[in-house]
């Protein structure tokens, strides 16, 4: 059951931009917040509680997600709601950045998800994919910056909610296609 409430709750934190722009055109404004309050606070207490990077990711992004929520309705403010994309990029850009000053850049961390023996060659082109990665993520909190700021409603909800999935999910596969076509043929 819980496993159920996890699903649900990632594809409702997926959709947020959606969530937000809708729920914003069809009800009052404390009943989204609300809502985005009771989203937050089921999110933290499905939270695997074993000290690890996704349970730090989440607890971060349900924390963030609440805080916003909280912020929205004290100041009646819909700005709050369209910060937490922002903060989300600036969080994984952060996490992703501080891994390059570790023995392990997060690319690394997920390919041994996988592979347990990985040479310096392949450690180092997953270093330089981690800082793309981290490119990705400031340019991703800037345009999204740019919505919040000086795009309607509709246009933040198209970037935030589908465009930077988009985005992101490209830039994901083309280094999936660079790496089974270029660099597995040249590295070890």
């Amino acid at each position: 059951m819980k496993t159920l409430i996890r699903l649900i709750l990632a594809i409702i934190v997926l959709a947020y931009p959606f969530v937000i722009y809708f729920g914003l055109l069809y009800f009052k404004f404390w009943q989204v917040a609300l809502v985005v309050m009771v989203v937050a606070i089921l999110r933290l207490s499905v939270i695997n509680v074993q000290p690890s990077k996704h349970f730090k990711m989440g607890f971060i992004g349900a924390v963030l997600l609440l805080l916003f929520a909280v912020l929205a309705m004290i100041f009646e403010q819909q700005v709050w709601f369209k910060i937490y994309p922002i903060a989300i990029s600036v969080t994984l850009f952060y996490v992703f950045a501080s891994s390059l000053w570790t023995d392990k850049s997060m690319i690394q961390r997920f390919a041994e998800i996988r592979e347990t023996n990985i040479g310096p060659e392949k450690q180092l082109y997953m270093q330089k994919l981690t800082s793309v990665w981290c490119g990705f993520f400031v340019l991703n909190a800037m345009f999204s910056t740019y919505t919040l700021l000086f795009s309607s409603d509709k246009q933040w909800m198209l970037y935030n909610g589908l465009i930077s999935y988009l985005l992101m999910g490209a830039l994901g596969l083309g280094e999936l296609l660079y790496r089974h076509l270029v660099v597995m043929r040249r590295l070890p």
